[in-house]
């Protein structure tokens, strides 16, 4: 075993090894003070429990917490050589377009050293999954590398496959390989159902009702961005709009189900959001890119009232400025006074692991689950004020140290 001021890789031990801390916070409904989780030389969790007796291969943490990697449920990592690259402040079909052109000017091996570097830093920040989109194809071999659990999805867009889905299956337990649909306001209906089919029973992701602009379009069709997509002769004259919202064109074209999970949501009605619980979707918010891009936020509220399963993701550098969990949920915790904070930690836990079919394998600290881990130096008290401080960021990041059954994620 190697352990450094940041990591300790758990890879290295020759025998099943305890870890005792002040409080293991099993998951954010789950603590316990003075407790111990128990790892296999494998990597993988053999027990969780109340410390009652001394052992020759324990490692006392001490005053802190004992947690659960965080997972990010939705992320652009090619997309992050693009940070500061592009204003904010000027609608979202000019941020687009922009986009578009950074990143072909940019070309295939600036953005690839930067989404390797994205890599690097998600492990450092104590995330060990993702939800990466991926609309050009070239962060696949960089998630694997990089021992980051979750779904890689090749996202498509338009009415017409440029490339053929790839086969979508399990790469690990951890890990699977998916497909995307954009957005319904940029892909076809066929598109949409094709991919759907394609996914076989993998998660489905799909940005919904994200901007004013979509907004316009799926109800009206017309506006800014019908003119944006006409100025890049993309026919939508087929796509069955215009519609009541972008939930019920989704529902009408058949791909919502306990798999899809719908991304964003800023824009969504109770009938929306009663489409959504009742065929089991999860949902992803993405705080602060949606406020930097539309100045708005999600009713994540109301979200969790109606019972959705709601997680956290971060969307890409091009919209925030870092992929920090910890920074989200900061965010979110100063934003909406309504959330507990042991809410905003299941969203980055436990809600995040659902929502990419990994609740048998990560998000808790549970007997067979990876052994991905987060030790927080603090003090608390109790089991709330820990979850506050966690949420606040009430501690030094520099502090954390991340246990990894894992070495390439982190150099």
């Amino acid at each position: 075993m190697r352990i450094t001021a940041t990591k300790i890789e758990l890879n290295h031990i020759s025998q099943p090894t305890v870890f005792k801390s002040k409080w293991v916070m099993v998951d954010p409904d789950t603590w316990l003070s003075n407790g111990y989780v128990s790892i296999s030389p494998q990597g993988i969790i053999q027990d969780c429990g109340v410390v009652n007796k001394q052992s020759l291969q324990t490692t006392d943490l001490g005053e802190g917490i004992l947690m659960p990697c965080l997972i990010n449920a939705h992320t652009h990592l090619e997309l992050s050589a693009l940070k500061d690259r592009i204003p904010m402040n000027m609608g979202f079909a000019t941020w687009v377009d922009q986009l578009i052109n950074e990143r072909i000017v940019l070309g295939p091996k600036v953005l690839i050293s930067a989404a390797h570097e994205a890599c690097q830093y998600l492990w450092k920040t104590g995330t060990c999954a993702v939800g990466e989109i991926s609309s050009l194809n070239l962060t696949q071999d960089l998630v694997i590398q990089s021992g980051l659990g979750g779904v890689w999805f090749l996202e498509f867009l338009g009415n017409n496959f440029i490339d053929t889905p790839p086969n979508c299956r399990s790469f690990s337990d951890t890990l699977y390989l998916s497909v995307a649909g954009h957005a319904p306001h940029t892909t076809s209906p066929k598109i949409l159902r094709a991919l759907k089919q394609k996914s076989s029973g993998q998660p489905f992701s799909i940005h919904v009702a994200e901007s004013d602009d979509e907004m316009t379009f799926i109800t009206q069709s017309r506006g800014e961005w019908a003119d944006f997509l006409e100025d890049r002769n993309v026919d939508y004259s087929d796509w069955g709009l215009p519609a009541k919202s972008p939930v019920q064109h989704l529902n009408n074209t058949g791909i919502l189900n306990d798999k899809t999970l719908v991304v964003h949501l800023l824009h969504a009605n109770d009938t929306d959001m009663t489409i959504l619980h009742n065929l089991q979707c999860s949902v992803c918010i993405c705080p602060r890119s949606n406020y930097n891009l539309h100045n708005c936020l999600p009713d994540c509220e109301r979200m969790i009232q109606k019972g959705l399963n709601v997680c956290l993701g971060t969307d890409s550098l091009a919209s925030v400025n870092s992929l920090s969990l910890w920074d989200e949920m900061t965010y979110l915790w100063n934003q909406c006074s309504g959330l507990s904070p042991k809410m905003i930690l299941s969203m980055a836990t436990t809600s995040g692991a659902k929502a990419l079919g990994l609740s048998h394998r990560l998000g808790r600290l549970s007997v067979g689950f990876r052994a991905c881990l987060i030790f927080v130096p603090m003090n608390p008290k109790t089991s709330d004020e820990a979850s506050q401080q966690l949420v606040a960021g009430d501690f030094r990041k520099d502090d954390m140290i991340i246990f990894t059954d894992v070495t390439s994620g982190i150099n």
